[in-house]
């Protein structure tokens, strides 16, 4: 899809031009589980969507900062959700800025979705790279589903879902298995192999009525909390 945005944003481009969802998330049945949602963008808007995505499908959801993490926060929650951001960890200044959110990640002992920004911080902190894509990807992507996980249950091999992005996992952490791979990224979806850490370089919050598969991702994430 040619890119009309005239920003150089990774991972919250205007995606004015993708119509929000009216399609309708699917409360996870039973007591609510605690989620805490950490913002790492600059404003709320693009958050708000993983916030109201995660509250949809049956999570209470609390807000942070991206400052204001640690792994003792983390803790005091059944699981942690990391947002996108137009920063690029490929960048040392950003790899410090993030600091404390990165040890989170490593000393945590909650299960973690890394989403977009938040997975290539994933791979960051477990020793892989982060490099420039030489191609700003902003579309819904054929992503395949390569094993088995309940981060993708009841779903197809196949799915729709949605990158924006500029910059990649250059290679798997180790101690991480590949569950997906999409037309334009090699690591779609990553997992730690003894450890509920989960990384996807798309967005699932951002769905809509014709590619609903995201949401069903995000509701996965909140049942295996339970």
């Amino acid at each position: 899809m040619p890119n009309e945005l005239g920003r150089d944003l990774n991972c919250s481009a205007n995606l004015a031009s993708f119509c929000e969802s009216s399609y309708p998330e699917a409360a996870a049945e039973g007591p609510l589980v605690r989620v805490l949602a950490v913002n790492n963008y600059p404003a709320l808007e693009r958050f708000e969507r993983l916030r109201a995505c995660l509250i949809g499908n049956g999570a209470a959801v609390t807000s942070a900062e991206w400052n204001e993490v640690s792994s003792r926060m983390f803790d005091s929650y059944d699981g942690v959700a990391l947002s996108g951001s137009p920063d690029m960890m490929s960048e040392p200044k950003i790899q410090a800025k993030y600091e404390k959110e990165i040890d989170a990640i490593i000393d945590t002992k909650v299960p973690v979705l890394g989403v977009c920004f938040g997975h290539q911080m994933m791979a960051c902190a477990f020793g892989s790279k982060v490099v420039k894509d030489g191609r700003h990807v902003l579309e819904m992507v054929r992503t395949t589903v390569l094993a088995e996980d309940p981060l993708f249950r009841g779903l197809p091999r196949s799915l729709m879902l949605l990158e924006s992005r500029h910059e990649v996992v250059e290679s798997l952490p180790e101690g991480f298995q590949l569950l997906a791979k999409s037309a334009t990224s090699e690591i779609a979806t990553m997992k730690h192999a003894t450890r509920p850490l989960y990384g996807v370089q798309f967005h699932p919050e951002r769905y809509t009525n014709e590619n609903p598969d995201g949401n069903a991702v995000v509701g996965n994430f909140v049942r295996l909390l339970k």
